[in-house]
């Protein structure tokens, strides 16, 4: 049976957080090892009300649970981590997935790809390709409404028309944030 073993493994962290407009609130971090869970990792978020800070962090919680979710069904599904893509692209009948240790085939379309990919990193600049912005180096317009994209490791791709405008607000508001 399993038991809690908070007196063995004692962490708590308080942080203080300034929110913009509104008081400083202190958020309490704490770990408790408890064997029961097994792999398992269980959060709880505990407030006096259900209020904006906490839906906030709560929609915070969900939104990285997704995305590791999503990681890990892409790598038992392609046997690949989905952090080292530097861009995935159509390549005839199968999909091509370019890393900087080199290229890998995937034999599935390239919708069904990327239904797997954490949509806050990997972008889809055309028909037949996506890229990962975890990678993106530079972007140029070059006319006609094309984008051209430079990845680190020395690749290059091109964003369509139909996909520029869309592309040309995310990169600008990523970069707003910055």
């Amino acid at each position: 049976m399993g038991s809690l073993h908070a007196n063995r493994y004692p962490f708590t962290m308080i942080i203080t957080v300034k929110g913009r407009g509104s008081p400083s609130v202190d958020v309490r971090i704490q770990f408790i090892e408890d064997d029961k869970l097994g792999d398992d990792i269980e959060i709880t978020v505990r407030a006096a009300e259900r209020n904006k800070r906490a839906k906030k962090l709560l929609a915070a919680l969900s939104n990285h649970s997704n995305q590791l979710t999503l990681s890990q069904l892409f790598q038992e599904k392609y046997h690949l981590n989905a952090s080292r893509i530097i861009l995935i692209m159509r390549d005839g009948r199968y999909v091509t997935a370019k890393t900087a240790e080199g290229d890998y085939t995937i034999k599935d379309a390239l919708a069904r790809v990327e239904e797997l990919l954490d949509p806050a990193w990997f972008v889809r600049i055309s028909q037949s390709e996506i890229i990962n912005l975890k990678y993106l180096k530079k972007w140029d317009f070059v006319g006609g409404g094309i984008i051209k994209v430079k990845m680190e490791h020395d690749i290059v791709s091109y964003a369509s028309r139909r996909y520029a405008k869309k592309i040309h607000e995310m990169f600008l508001k990523r970069r707003a944030k910055r």
